[in-house]
């Protein structure tokens, strides 16, 4: 009777090659189907949409601090930082590859630390070409973030 032989295995008869079949399709689909641990993409870290953006300066800029695990008064709590926009993470919904946040925001730090004022909103987050990420649309790059103090 012939037989296949497989790296490791060794088939013969018709039983036992549905049985090979089986097996790699098993495989294939456990090879193909499981993500890449260095596949995912973080979303954490400062973000720009410009290179010159990602200098510390006091003016507004595009400069987007996203930290989904920051502790504030002990307690975990992941936000979106910008210009005079302090934004808590209420929920996160992953969207294919990206994630949507949707967020409680507030102008000013202290209201932002009191929760008064507040305003929802929504982020959406996806993984751009090159490093990059886009936040609603649109390219903000990778920015060195600062030294501890």
């Amino acid at each position: 009777m012939p037989g296949i032989t497989i790296p490791g295995i060794v088939a013969s008869g018709n039983g036992s090659m549905r049985n090979v079949i089986t097996v790699a399709g098993i495989m294939l689909a456990v090879f193909v189907v499981t993500p890449s641990v260095h596949a995912a993409k973080s979303f954490d870290g400062l973000w720009a949409l410009t290179k010159k953006e990602c200098r510390n300066t006091d003016q507004a800029d595009s400069r987007t601090l996203i930290d989904l695990s920051k502790p504030i008064g002990g307690k975990p709590a992941p936000m979106v930082d910008q210009y005079e926009n302090h934004c808590r993470i209420d929920r996160k919904t992953a969207i294919g590859d990206g994630v949507n946040l949707s967020v409680t925001c507030f102008e000013f730090w202290d209201n932002f630390k009191k929760g008064i004022e507040p305003r929802k909103a929504t982020f959406k987050l996806a993984p751009g070409p090159n490093g990059t990420i886009k936040i609603d649309g649109k390219a903000y790059f990778r920015c060195k973030m600062p030294a501890s103090r």
